[in-house]
């Protein structure tokens, strides 16, 4: 258009100043526009481009961490049930009550193999009273049994119970497995009466992916199975399992297995943070095997979850699956295709690589919306300075002139209000006009600047307060709204750190409400979790100096972080602790003492050498283990000699604490 435009002006041979300056004008607008139009797209391209990049890169490394929590909290549900057990298993006294515990729980059945016995599944009492309901078990007929497995079998069936009645509606179910084919399940099915060892549907347990898998696995090594279609669940499954460790024959005694459903997993991956995204999951195997991706879901659904990327030659996700082999476990890579920008990274805490895709068609909109300001705003400037260089050229007034266009310098280089008393505002033609409109829009430029200025103020301040929120709720727990288990993590190995740095003594405090669970059938779940609050307020309260910190560990137990605190303080404010959890006489009918209270492990140490705070850890867990088994109520400290434990059943009333 612009070249037509040069010929019909070059053949009317335009005589008048004003026609050739404003042949000029458009040569020099129309060229400064295109180049301008030109850097703005390449430049806006980049910049949206590296902002997507960023939003990527944190969105998918939140998601990243936020899908890993559950499969941690079954690794840590895993080891406590496995240590648990393997503590117990060591103690030759208590091997003749577990022998006991099998013959009151399990009988045989006709075809050899043994089950548990009627009844206890649906919540029978046995002798002594207690209850295993939605515990059931079977052992196949084909090992015969000894003392050995018996206790295995028993212990595996009351902790089993433990473990799973702890996790009911958060896991599909919970069992511990012997190596000789048997199992204890808690679940809401009756495996009793789901199997049979006879006929052509013979249940054969060395077949299953996660017992043949499990048990070759490294002692405390978790393994994840292939994903699996479940019918009576009508969602797709994995099970995690993970072996104790060996005996003198080099076989694991005892294997902690949960199924664990995806059918919230895949729910959350279908909905990305960024809109218009999608994200796949896949297994960090050579093929990649696809775990979700909804693209191709009905291609996973009818392969029975076998089906990858390689076998299903896409080739687009190559370099996704090449990428996420070489990254370590929570770390981010960024993977440009031709139509795409993809996150890669691996779900910490399992073998599964997730991928964010961006379509580059995304910013399109973006960058063709800036390039047509920029041709806006170039093609008003051309408008404008035609009229200027008209009215000037037309009136030959170069002093109004040079007095208009050093207004306009002070105003484009300052952004300060525009003193008038210099420019022709009283003259009666074209330059007095303009130079009155000028003044107008140097006003109404001043006040959309001073607008945008305090506009940018408000967002910025609304964008810091949101990234302040953001950041506390990622170390707050939402129902106590006291620090969380990872911001506790954080604090115990920087404290830890620091110790080793200063020589300072550490002292780690775990609190667990007692009978919290017969606390929970009484009173009601949301009883409980107000009770948990008002003992979170309790330990906030007690635990008052700045360097202190009150996290909860996870269900109902706390955990205390009191730097710079010796064996006798620490155990003074555990015992503060618990007579303040009495004191607040929260009521409790299924407690001896009527009254929620706590049990309390305390463990202090000197960080030093080469040890992590996972021995502090340890010894706390100890404690609290033995406080829990002493009567509960009660504070241990490490492994020191119990001093005289005053009478029960109130602390208040004796005004003594007991501990080890």
């Amino acid at each position: 258009m612009l070249p037509l435009l040069l010929e019909k002006l070059r053949k009317n041979r335009p005589q008048s100043i004003v026609s050739r300056s404003l042949i000029l004008v458009v040569i020099r607008i129309g060229l400064v526009s295109l180049a301008a139009g030109a850097v703005s797209y390449f430049v806006n391209a980049y910049s949206i481009e590296d902002g997507v990049r960023r939003q990527l890169l944190l969105s998918t490394e939140q998601k990243l961490q936020r899908e890993s929590l559950p499969f941690k909290e079954i690794k840590d549900l895993h080891l406590s049930f496995l240590r648990e057990f393997e503590e117990t298993y060591r103690e030759e006294a208590l091997k003749p009550g577990l022998l006991q515990d099998f013959n009151r729980i399990f009988y045989r059945q006709p075809d050899g193999s043994y089950v548990q016995r009627p009844g206890l599944y649906e919540g029978a009492r046995l002798p002594d009273e207690r209850q295993f309901s939605m515990m059931s078990a079977t052992y196949a007929p084909d090992v015969p049994l000894t003392d050995d497995i018996r206790e295995r079998m028993a212990l595996s069936y009351t902790l089993g119970f433990k473990y799973g009645s702890s996790t009911k509606n958060r896991f599909f179910n919970f069992y511990g497995m012997v190596p000789e084919k048997g199992f204890s399940i808690y679940q809401p099915v009756d495996v009793a009466k789901a199997y049979t060892y006879t006929g052509s549907d013979a249940f054969k347990l060395e077949t299953y992916e996660f017992y043949y898998r499990g048990f070759a696995a490294r002692p405390y090594d978790t393994i994840f199975t292939s994903v699996y279609w479940d019918h009576s669940n009508n969602d797709w499954m994995t099970t995690l399992a993970t072996p104790g460790r060996r005996g003198a024959d080099g076989k694991s005694r005892i294997l902690a297995c949960v199924d664990f459903p995806l059918k919230d997993l895949m729910r959350r991956t279908a909905k990305p943070a960024i809109q218009g995204s999608k994200t796949t999951i896949f297994q960090n195997d050579p093929t990649g095997i696809l775990i979700f991706d909804a693209d191709h879901a009905e291609q996973i659904k009818q392969s029975q979850g076998t089906a990858s990327i390689r076998s299903l030659a896409l080739g687009d996700y190559y370099p996704l699956l090449d990428t996420g082999l070489k990254l370590d476990s929570g770390r981010i890579a960024l993977v440009t295709t031709e139509s795409e920008i993809v996150a890669v990274g691996m779900i910490p805490e399992t073998p599964w690589i997730m991928a964010v895709h961006y379509p580059k068609a995304l910013m399109h909109p973006a960058i063709v919306e800036n390039l047509a300001i920029v041709i806006a705003l170039g093609l008003i400037t051309l408008l404008v300075e035609i009229f200027v260089i008209r009215s000037i050229l037309q009136n030959q007034v170069a002093i109004p002139l040079a007095r208009l266009m050093h207004a306009m310098r002070i105003v484009g280089r300052s952004g300060q209000r525009m003193d008038h008393s210099d420019l022709p505002l009283q003259a009666e033609d074209e330059i007095g006009e303009l130079a009155r409109e000028f003044a107008g829009m140097a006003e109404r430029v001043q006040h959309s600047h001073e607008q945008l200025e305090t506009l940018v103020q408000e967002r910025t301040s609304e964008l810091e307060t949101s990234n302040r929120r953001l950041l506390q709720m990622s170390v707050t727990d939402e129902l106590t709204g006291i620090a969380n288990r990872r911001r506790f993590d954080d604090v115990l190995a920087s404290e830890w750190k620091r110790g080793k740095r200063h020589g300072e003594e550490l002292t780690l405090i775990m609190v667990d409400v007692d009978w919290f669970k017969d606390y929970n059938d009484r009173y009601g779940h949301q009883a409980g979790d107000i009770c948990l609050r008002r003992v979170a307020e309790i330990l906030k309260r007690e635990m008052h100096r700045a360097g202190d910190l009150v996290a909860r560990y996870g269900g109902e137990e706390f955990a205390i972080v009191a730097p710079a605190t010796d064996a006798k303080a620490a155990l003074k404010v555990g015992r503060e602790l618990c007579a303040a959890v009495e004191a607040a006489r929260i009521p409790h009918d299924k407690s001896p003492y009527s009254y929620v209270t706590v049990s309390v492990g305390v463990a202090t140490a000197n960080p030093a050498g080469d040890d992590s705070s996972d021995v502090i850890l340890r010894n706390a867990d100890q404690a609290l283990y033995r406080a829990k088994s002493q009567g509960r109520n009660h504070v241990c400290i490490n492994a020191e000699p119990s001093l005289p434990r005053a009478p029960a059943p109130s602390m208040a009333a004796s005004g003594e604490l007991d501990v080890e």
